[in-house]
């Protein structure tokens, strides 16, 4: 008698407390989703106020390059004209026989009012499992201002963009990085880059920052240069794959704080494919796993299906509601959210239509389960110049 009345009351209990987090959950994600949208209309696109440009400070910018995209040139051209006083361009190539040194050398003549440098073969300094930090060595060792912006390859900037992410580096402030976002490309791969990084990747980055947690994409970050000394230079950040997020912790440990800027990091690769988004999802999720092993039970639950259906259960068990219509409900208002998120981050008209984006959004939403699991049991990933294991706590192998 005893058992069969603790059974019951026990797993009443537990399916209450069960349904009321999965409704917890679904209320946080909403939230997620009106700070990314909120953010995006309201903070982002935002001009630097009026200031007298000669007094801002020198800023060196790191681009490491390896291969020769086909955008390659119009990227890396944006950085030849930007509208700032005092920087210095300092284009790292991994190899001597590296095709974009042949981009980089014509760009180079073309602007010879540019302070810029190019320097050959860091990549085999190997201060650290990190091609890309061996890789900007060179250029980081000859940096000659106390800012420095570390800026991918695929990233085309604005005129504006650096003075705008100076103008957040306030006195308590240790790093300005820039949001994620895509460029205007043509083919299906290209909108789902555009969906996914105007809409699941942003509501979770610009959120995280806005509640002062820890979030930090490598793509295009402007640091304080005595930061990353104190910490051990780029020799203690090469150990590791995600080498951004550390350089955000060193921040935070230096008492400094983050802040995104106002405009967004503007990738724009040649070749968008769907097979090079998978790799991207799974090589991402391995970085979170092995970075932030809490990444294995709470990122399923942020995701748009899995959280539908554990919140279709929940309002089921309490209200006896039809499951199958609480789901369908939490995938269009998901669905809508993250559209309107999309336009606002966009703010130009969309270069595709709306029945694009549902296919776009529908693939990414059905397949992210499976580039999670596959990601959840590997260790071994391929990244730019080599194969790499990853250990626990995000430290890199290179594997022969």
């Amino acid at each position: 008698m005893y058992w069969t009345y603790f059974d019951t009351e026990y797993f009443a209990y537990l399916g209450s407390a069960l349904a009321y987090l999965a409704l917890g959950v679904e209320t946080v994600m909403l939230a997620f989703h009106l700070t990314g949208i909120i953010f995006a209309k309201f903070c982002m696109y935002r001009k630097p106020a009026n200031e007298i440009r000669e007094e801002l400070p020198g800023i060196s910018i790191l681009k490491p390059l390896v291969g020769a995209d086909p955008n390659l040139q119009d990227n890396l051209e944006t950085f030849f004209n930007i509208a700032y006083p005092k920087y210095e361009l300092l284009i790292c190539v991994h190899e001597e026989k590296d095709p974009a040194v042949k981009i980089v050398e014509p760009l180079m003549e073309r602007y010879p009012h540019v302070d810029a440098r190019l320097f050959l073969g860091g990549n085999n300094m190997k201060i650290g499992g990190n091609p890309k930090l061996n890789n900007l060595l060179p250029g980081y060792q000859a940096a000659k201002y106390d800012f420095v912006l570390i800026s991918d390859s695929g990233i085309r900037s604005g005129k504006d963009d650096l003075t705008e992410m100076m103008s957040k580096m306030k006195p308590n402030v240790g790093m300005v990085h820039g949001l994620p976002f895509v460029s205007d490309r043509k083919g299906f791969a290209a909108v789902l880059d555009k969906v996914y990084f105007g809409g699941a990747h942003a509501r979770m980055y610009i959120t995280m920052n806005v509640w002062g947690i820890i979030c930090v994409s490598g793509m295009s970050n402007l640091i304080r240069k005595s930061i990353l000394d104190d910490a051990g230079g780029l020799r203690e950040f090469a150990k590791y794959i995600s080498e951004d997020y550390y350089m955000g912790i060193a921040c935070q440990r230096s008492g400094y704080v983050t802040r995104l800027s106002s405009f967004p990091a503007l990738q724009n690769a040649g070749c968008p494919s769907l097979k090079s988004f998978r790799k991207r999802m799974v090589r991402w999720t391995m970085v979170r796993v092995a970075t932030v092993p809490s990444t294995i039970i709470g990122e399923p639950m942020t995701e748009c299906f899995v959280l539908g259906i554990y919140v279709a259960w929940a309002i089921h068990y309490l209200k006896g509601w039809d499951p199958i219509v609480c789901f369908m409900v939490h995938v269009l208002q998901w669905f809508i959210l993250d559209y309107v998120q999309l336009k606002a981050l966009q703010r130009e008209p969309l270069n595709f239509s709306k029945v694009d984006y549902a296919l776009a959004w529908l693939y990414r939403e059905v397949m992210t389960i499976f580039f999670f699991l596959e990601g959840l049991f590997g260790r071994t990933v391929t990244w730019r110049t080599g194969t790499f294991k990853l250990h626990w706590g995000g430290y890199l192998e290179e594997v022969s």
